[in-house]
């Protein structure tokens, strides 16, 4: 299979310009810096499965960094997950012992993938989470599935940091406090950080994630 190096500005253009059509082939990018175009991604817990011209091939995920999924025009990056310390096995703890298993093989799970919005030295992050439905459609209290979208945010390969939102991303005073520590060292930056805290309504997602890739860009130009 043919491979290559992603060429740094057309992973700018695809990162920043989410609905730029250019980019019609999926591709991943391993840790060894090269980039491999595919007809189609999937992911178990611990490999992402391709296939191109027909022929499949699996990659553990140490071995892959990241992957750009086309129909979406999303781009996921690979992190890696606090291990939890299993608790020592009580006998007489029949319920737990019956499900050990399924503790044991999350505990397996290394990495996992979330969408990237930014490129750069400040990264934004977006997960989205399945709450299973509670109960039974023909009960009262039933509850149904809920889709919950969370974002991170992280400066370079730093721990990521939890953005706290009611919902949808919007520049709260929370969230500005949050950017200014984060976006710090740039003027011009601080400035429209502040004109955006002004706006009512507030900024939304598009215009969080436009800020942060300008300030990126600038620092990336002043090395």
């Amino acid at each position: 299979m043919k491979e290559k190096t992603l060429n740094k500005t057309a992973l700018i253009i695809i990162l920043i310009c989410s609905y730029c059509n250019a980019q019609t082939s999926d591709f991943i990018v391993t840790t060894s810096k090269d980039t491999i175009y595919v007809d189609k991604i999937n992911l178990t817990d611990f490999e992402v499965k391709t296939k191109k011209a027909g022929k499949k091939k699996n990659y553990n995920f140490d071995l892959i960094n990241s992957y750009y999924l086309s129909n979406e025009k999303k781009y996921y990056e690979r992190i890696l997950l606090e291990k939890k310390e299993l608790k020592d096995i009580d006998k007489y703890d029949f319920r737990r012992n019956e499900n050990l298993y399924l503790e044991e093989y999350k505990n397996r799970i290394k990495y996992k993938f979330i969408e990237r919005l930014t490129v750069g030295k400040v990264k934004l992050f977006s997960e989205v989470l399945i709450e299973p439905a509670v109960g039974s459609p023909n009960q009262p209290s039933f509850i149904a599935a809920q889709k919950n979208e969370i974002y991170y945010i992280s400066i370079y390969d730093s721990k990521l940091e939890l953005i706290k939102t009611s919902g949808k991303l919007k520049l709260t005073k929370d969230i500005y406090e949050l950017f200014k520590v984060y976006l710090n060292g740039d003027d011009e930056i601080s400035k429209k950080l502040d004109q955006l805290l002004l706006l009512n309504p507030k900024a939304d997602k598009e215009q969080i994630i436009n800020l942060v890739n300008e300030y990126n860009s600038r620092i990336d130009s002043n090395k």
